[in-house]
């Protein structure tokens, strides 16, 4: 990426009123960098701050506020906007001013002839450049001489969160202000002080649960929707259910030992943890760790969402049903090792969202039998008393949404954490929605570099008509 010599992209708030915050517009003050991409285009992007209430609704509040970091990007010449694209980013907590960046230094011409409009990417509350940000380095200190589960681990996660909750509090954060409904009126109140009537959505995975919070909420400012690994209002804890079928469904694209090996050694695990012995990536020196049933399930839950590791499942297993357990070991090492608090913003963001009643029973149910237990949901969802107080933002915010927005849905058929009946459910109160079902896709997938998915989407903003399904090619299974 190579900047000219106009200027270092800027932008912010100038001098606020005594009223309420919520109410103004932000004066915004910028100046303008071109930038050249890789492909050889030029854009004129901005970058900066919108300051928002960190808290809304409150009368008693103080009167904190949080910046949020936001890019435009404009193609140079074009005359003022009064339509844009808007990414929110997934996580909770990933950049989507970085995935802006992201696009104007890797995205090809046929990437952004996919926009009428400006491109906007907000850092949301808590997250990237935006202040404050609420990552933390702190670890879990998992002991290596036990092995991994929910009983001897969250006793000692609940009470580093709450040391971390406590910390972030007596700096005067309000905790409680991290959750969608307030992010969604922050999408808000940046298109409006950015001075955009109508916007086309970009919502992947939590993005897309924000996008649909920002619906509900202000509707009128939303012209198009395009939601990727669909979150509906109600899909922020996973179904243990759907992880099982993701499993089946491997097991009949090829993997064809994967279940058996994987019940076998869960069996094996559950009745006698092991010990390895490995060299400490760190000291280089010799260690041990002890492996039970709960360290394997863990890792296979968050493999799962990779097409890259997702390869990695048959072979790895099938050496852990032989009585080879270095590699996963070494795996798990380095997972006890760095797993952590990471960012206040995810746990009060997805604690806040929660799970109606009938899906938390259906879940806990679920989790009895399911192959994998808890861990698709591990260890956010058990971690609610230690970051207390937390919104809870009740069923009324965990309702479908209804509206007619045009919207677009890109869901894989092999995703364990946004499956095809997320996409589904969501679409079935939308008259607009257009599923498309990718298949062979995990969780994780290339949204701008297949030329198939490119063309889906342009189909779609050109207001054409998108076909259901889209074959990518097949998951190849290391041997």
């Amino acid at each position: 990426m190579r900047t000219s010599v106009r200027g270092i992209a800027a932008m912010a708030i100038l001098a606020m009123t005594s009223a309420p915050v919520a109410a103004q517009n932000p004066v915004l003050e910028s100046t303008t960098s071109a930038v050249t991409s890789g492909s050889g285009d030029t854009f004129d992007v901005t970058t900066g701050f919108v300051q928002v209430p960190e808290l809304r609704g409150d009368p008693g509040a103080p009167r904190h506020t949080i910046d949020l970091a936001v890019v435009r990007v404009r193609r140079p010449g074009v005359a003022v906007q009064r339509s844009a694209h808007v990414i929110l980013a997934g996580g909770p907590g990933d950049s989507g001013v970085n995935q802006v960046m992201d696009l104007v230094r890797q995205g090809g011409q046929g990437v952004w002839q996919l926009f009428d409009g400006d491109v906007i990417g907000i850092d949301q509350r808590g997250t990237g450049r935006s202040r404050p940000n609420l990552q933390t380095p702190v670890r879990y200190d998992l002991p290596l001489d036990k092995p991994g589960s929910m009983d001897e681990w969250l006793p000692r996660m609940r009470q580093i969160s709450r040391t971390v909750a406590e910390a972030f509090r007596a700096r005067g954060i309000r905790l409680e202000a991290y959750n969608t409904r307030e992010s969604a009126d922050d999408v808000a109140d940046v298109i409006r002080a950015l001075g955009y009537e109508r916007v086309t959505l970009w919502g992947r995975s939590y993005g897309s649960h924000l996008a649909l919070a920002t619906v509900a909420r202000h509707r009128g400012i939303v012209d198009r929707l395009v939601l990727i690994g669909p979150e509906g209002p109600n899909h922020t804890w996973k179904r243990p259910s759907q992880v099982d079928v993701v499993i089946d469904e491997l097991t009949a694209r090829g993997a064809t030992d994967l279940e058996t090996n994987m019940r076998s050694v869960f069996a094996r695990l559950r009745e006698q943890p092991v010990t390895v012995r490995l060299p400490d990536p760190v000291t280089g020196g010799a260690t041990a760790i002890v492996l039970g049933e709960f360290d394997v399930q863990w890792i296979a839950a968050q493999a799962l969402s990779d097409p890259r590791l997702v390869a990695t499942l048959p072979a790895a297993f099938r050496e852990m049903a032989a009585g080879r357990f270095e590699r996963i070991a070494q795996i798990a090492l380095v997972r006890r090792s760095r797993a952590g608090v990471e960012s206040a913003m995810k746990h009060m963001m997805d604690l806040s969202s929660g799970a109606s009643p009938e899906r938390a029973r259906l879940i806990r149910d679920e989790a009895r039998e399911a192959l994998l237990g808890h861990a698709i949901n591990f260890p956010t969802m058990f971690l609610a008393d230690a970051w207390a107080p937390v919104t809870d933002l009740g069923d009324d915010f965990r309702k479908p949404v209804h509206a007619t927005i045009p919207t677009l849905i890109l869901v894989g058929d092999l995703d364990p954490r946004t499956p095809v009946a997320n996409a589904r459910e969501i679409a079935a109160t939308l008259p607009s929605a257009a599923v498309v079902v990718l298949e062979n896709a995990t969780h994780q997938f290339d949204v701008f570099g297949s030329p198939a998915i490119l063309d889906v989407l342009g189909r779609f903003l050109r207001r054409e008509s998108v076909v259901n399904k889209l074959t990518l090619p097949a998951i190849v299974f290391s041997k």
